[in-house]
């Protein structure tokens, strides 16, 4: 495997050295937007309270173990917010019946992929939009299975707040919970922690399906006290995470206060909805440098390849120059789409589909990054990073072949040098050049990968320098890029 990390290492730097060569990266303190696009940028910040009647964007993920019904539940509630009409309800509902799946209708509005629908479970990141009171929303539905964590990372890496669904059945939190959950278990406990190592901060967790338990206020609180100290140590603060029941099939919670006599004697909190409408937006980082990871790539509607993602920083339009990176690929903007509308420009916290002109289709892939021509996202082969090593059943040695992931980006790599342990609360070394790492250390690894990947200091862009290490279908670690070794 090492021998193929460096013969692909070696056929990828070849290209992007090339392009480094050509220029010399200018600081991101340096970047000031020119003046059309800040001029469209003002514009769009003026009319934007009067189009969207004062909502603001949220781009919210849908969290949780398989089965938690977290499909179940957001394809209900997009029905009782009118987005879903009755008639494809009724279409949804004769299609799981004729399939012996009656229970998963609802799940079927969103999960529309024979694979999905086959297995019962959602494979892919299912993207729908929807209002509330006080938000547009962009909404996520991440897959629960362990076999679809990689995709589950990509939709949590473009989220400001996140649903945490938890099955509130007897038995079915603690398969969830449990680290030791057998071939599904434990994704509650790793979609927190990936969640808030991909800096999601706010957080509801929604205690799903208490109607098997007559809707008990003790089994509530029992799961809360259970999952609790873990977000705690999961890094979350107790002041930002919401706790509330819902049911999805029956819509108890969803829109307005339940009107279950069982759930209703007793719940006095938020509903679904109002719980979102607590979550604050992200502010738009107009002041950055223009960095869009691809998260998708198709033909767009009104032809030409389109790429999707969310403008982490900076803003584009039509007529826009832009790189492509990895590679350097020159491109030029031509149309731009959100919410299915064609927008003539779209801004740091807007989720947009692009249509490139002037680039070649094999340079536009999941995990290249649309940015600025003059200050171009670095691309890194070597970096070191700071991460806490989660559970895992056996130590972190020099060597260990990883799956990495950094915003939609992922690639194959290895842990090549294992550089110091520090304390977790001064950061001070405590020790050098260890020969393990064990669950619960703090430490910082030097990765190498076997293709360049497009990457930032946490320090100069934090959505693009959080990294999740993975390995045997497990997170074994989180943490930021603190250096770039082998990049442009």
């Amino acid at each position: 495997m090492q021998g193929q990390v460096l013969r692909h290492k070696r056929k990828w730097r070849g290209e992007w050295q090339r392009f480094s060569c050509r220029r010399r990266r200018r600081p991101l303190s340096e970047y000031r937007p020119d003046s059309d696009l800040a001029r469209a940028c003002d514009e769009a910040s003026a009319r934007e309270g009067v189009e969207a009647n004062g909502k603001s964007r949220l781009h919210l993920v849908v969290l949780g173990h398989v089965d938690a019904g977290k499909s179940t539940l957001m394809g209900r509630l997009l029905h009782e917010l009118g987005h879903i009409s009755q008639k494809t309800v009724h279409k949804a509902q004769r299609d799981a019946t004729a399939a012996g799946k009656g229970s998963f209708a609802w799940a079927w509005l969103l999960d529309e992929r024979a694979e999905e629908r086959s297995r019962g479970v959602t494979v892919d990141v299912a993207s729908t939009f929807f209002e509330t009171p006080k938000h547009l929303v962009r909404l996520l539905d991440a897959p629960g299975h362990r076999d679809f964590v990689p995709n589950m990372i990509a939709g949590a890496a473009q989220a400001d707040a996140a649903l945490l669904l938890v099955d509130g059945s007897v038995g079915g939190f603690e398969a969830g919970f449990d680290a030791g959950g057998g071939m599904g278990g434990g994704q509650t406990r790793e979609h927190a922690q990936l969640a808030r190592s991909l800096g999601i901060e706010q957080l509801a967790v929604v205690i799903s399906k208490l109607d098997t338990c007559a809707f008990s206020q003790e089994r509530f609180e029992q799961v809360k006290g259970a999952l609790l100290p873990f977000l705690r140590t999961s890094g979350f603060r107790e002041s930002q995470v919401q706790w509330l029941p819902a049911v999805g099939p029956s819509g108890q919670n969803l829109t307005d206060h339940p009107t279950e006599p069982a759930l209703s004697s007793w719940w006095r909190g938020p509903s679904v909805v109002a719980a979102i409408d607590a979550f604050r937006p992200a502010a738009r980082a107009l002041e950055r440098s223009l960095r869009m990871p691809i998260a998708d790539v198709f033909k767009g509607l009104r032809g030409g390849l389109a790429v999707g993602g969310k403008l982490e920083g900076g803003a584009l339009k039509v007529g826009t120059r832009v790189l492509v990176q990895p590679g350097g690929h020159q491109a030029m903007v031509r149309s731009v789409e959100m919410d299915g509308q064609a927008a003539a420009l779209a801004r740091a916290g807007d989720t947009a589909d692009v249509v490139l002109a002037g680039v070649d289709a094999t340079a536009l892939a999941v995990g290249a990054v649309v940015c600025h021509p003059d200050w171009p996202v670095p691309v890194a082969g070597r970096l070191e990073a700071r991460i806490v090593v989660l559970d895992l059943p056996l130590p972190i040695l020099k060597g260990r072949q990883v799956s990495v992931h950094v915003h939609t980006a992922q690639e194959s790599g290895q842990i090549s040098r294992l550089v110091s342990v520090l304390n977790p609360k001064t950061g001070e070394v405590t020790k050098a050049r260890p020969r393990a790492l064990t669950k619960g250390q703090t430490a910082v690894v030097e990765i190498s990968v076997a293709r360049p990947m497009c990457v930032e200091l946490y320090t100069d862009y934090r959505a693009l320098g959080r990294i999740a290490l993975r390995d045997g279908g497990h997170t074994i670690a989180v943490g930021i890029i603190v250096s770039l070794l082998d990049s442009d």
